[in-house]
């Protein structure tokens, strides 16, 4: 369980707009933890970057917030390649073989075009970067 304060720096979404939507839209709807304070699920974080990324594309939140989590997950995927993918062209070199599994797993939730290993200077040869 995640304090509102955690769920704001991971979804990038103000405490503010989390309550006005818990008001407005019934979800998120946060547990209490012993103290009374907001608590939430990492179902819930996915949920609101999800919501998020699909507002970035013109969803309006009333029409896609009462979906389950893998509606959502579906809608997303019809986005790869439009505005909310095109932001950032990032393209990652590993020049450590040994942390591709490592790398590969820190930037699964990231906008990464491409990873690229390289092994050699054969390698970079091939990458054709003139």
């Amino acid at each position: 369980m995640f304090p509102i304060n955690v769920v704001e720096k991971e979804t990038n979404i103000s405490k503010y707009l989390l309550r006005m939507w818990e008001r407005r839209y019934s979800f998120p709807r946060p547990e209490r933890d012993q103290k009374g304070e907001r608590v939430y699920t990492s179902d819930d974080i996915e949920k609101l970057k999800l919501v998020k990324k699909l507002m970035e594309e013109g969803y309006r939140p009333s029409k896609i917030i009462d979906q389950a989590l893998p509606e959502l997950r579906e809608l997303s995927k019809s986005f790869v390649g439009t505005k909310a993918d095109t932001g950032s062209d990032i393209v990652v070199l590993i020049a450590t073989p040994e942390l591709e599994s490592d790398v590969l797993n820190a930037l699964e939730n990231h906008n990464v075009r491409k990873v690229i290993v390289i092994n050699d200077r054969d390698d970079i040869q091939k990458l054709n970067l003139h």
